[in-house]
């Protein structure tokens, strides 16, 4: 497989510095738990995991979205969401930490509070620890079955030019989202909604999916300012292309406004019905500060990247997309943090250094997979600018 040659030959050096900043940041999160901060290290951990899970996740949509669907805006950033989706296996390795402090991370993990509480046991029969760990596995196997084929199909296209790899890869696309969808939904029930059993909603699932696109696009399109001419051949020169960046901007926009659309209705629609069980899941994350981080969340990842896209010149622009790409993937961060700490600190705003750590070090592993994925990427060929014109 060749090499891109747009890549930079500096990012071995960053690949290597990301693999010891990583290293480094979890030495240092694994000496503060064993030091006394056992539950808070868990807690970050968890945030971090999701963050840096969703950048994989999300490009792996990405990515069945441009095949299903075509159209040069994939064509600009397609071996970044490929580098991305194929570090699904270091994600699965490190969720495998977690599975050590299961009971301190969910109730329902907790037999004496299981025996303790009627509606716990009833839901049992889905929230018990083996059950659990099977569906983690499950979802982890397709996750990283659809990234391989994807990215193994893709080099063969590139490589033959055969229409029928093309017209596989648009099928797969099609039943890869539909899983996605499915196990994502389940997941963010899993990992996410059962830290507090006790709440529930039905468009939860679609909420973390939504920003987990939102994520990944930012980050890619953060990546491809930073290096030039990534995964192209020299036949398209993308800084002198402004129509996919301007389709990027607007695809960017329209899940700005997705996220924000589900996130408020679920908001507006549980508050208006004034359930307890549900409404205690907003009344712990507006209490004690958490409403400064909450109102944060939504200016960052909501309000100021839908004023700067309404601009054409932004969306135009990869500096601007980017900078504003560096923006939302920082929210994103804060945001999964608004999500998780409240239900282990409810109505008490808590910041600890190891939320701060956790995040370097996953990302620092995460980012020298992605770029030794990276640059293993095949450059751009004319048969595949031809396919989507």
């Amino acid at each position: 497989m060749a090499t891109s040659q747009s890549v930079s030959n500096s990012v071995d050096r960053f690949q290597w510095i990301a693999f010891l900043v990583g290293l480094v940041g979890l030495v240092a999160g694994v000496a503060g738990a064993l030091t006394g901060s056992m539950e808070r290290f868990f807690q970050a951990y968890l945030v971090a995991f999701l963050f840096w899970l969703g950048l994989s996740l999300g490009s792996l949509a990405l990515l069945m979205i441009f095949y299903l669907t075509g159209g040069r805006w994939g064509l600009t950033m397609r071996r970044v969401n490929e580098a991305a989706a194929s570090t699904l296996w270091l994600m699965a390795a490190l969720f495998i930490p977690l599975l050590f402090n299961l009971r301190g991370l969910y109730l329902w993990a907790r037999p004496e509070a299981v025996q303790a509480d009627a509606i716990l046991q009833q839901k049992s029969v889905y929230l018990n620890v083996p059950f659990f760990i099977i569906r983690a596995a499950v979802y982890f196997a397709l996750w990283i079955l659809l990234a391989y084929t994807i990215n193994r199909l893709s080099a063969r296209w590139v490589n033959s030019g055969d229409p029928n790899i093309k017209g596989r890869l648009q099928g797969l696309g099609a039943i890869g989202l539909i899983l996605y969808t499915l196990t994502m939904s389940f997941a963010a029930i899993d990992w996410m909604m059962s830290l507090e059993p006790f709440w529930s909603s039905t468009v939860y699932g679609l909420i973390v999916i939504l920003g987990q696109l939102l994520s990944s696009l930012a980050f890619a399109l953060l990546i491809l300012n930073l290096v030039p001419g990534l995964g192209l051949s020299r036949q398209w020169n993308f800084r002198t292309t402004p129509i996919p960046f301007k389709d990027l901007g607007g695809l960017l926009l329209t899940f700005v406004m997705g996220w924000a659309y589900l996130a408020y209705f679920q908001l507006l629609i549980i508050w208006a019905g004034n359930i307890p069980h549900e409404v205690v899941w907003y009344y712990n994350r507006t209490q004690g500060g958490w409403l400064t981080v909450g109102i944060l969340v939504a200016v960052l990842l909501f309000v100021l990247p839908f004023m700067l896209l309404l601009a054409m010149r932004v969306r135009n622009n990869l500096r601007l997309l980017a900078w504003l790409g560096a923006l939302i993937v920082v929210a994103y961060l804060i945001n999964l943090y608004w999500e998780v700490i409240p239900a282990f600190h409810p109505g008490q705003f808590n910041l600890h250094w190891l939320d701060v750590v956790s995040p370097v070090g996953i990302g620092g592993l995460w980012v020298g997979a992605f770029l030794f994925a990276l640059k293993h990427r095949p450059a751009l060929r004319k048969v595949e600018e031809e396919s989507f014109s």
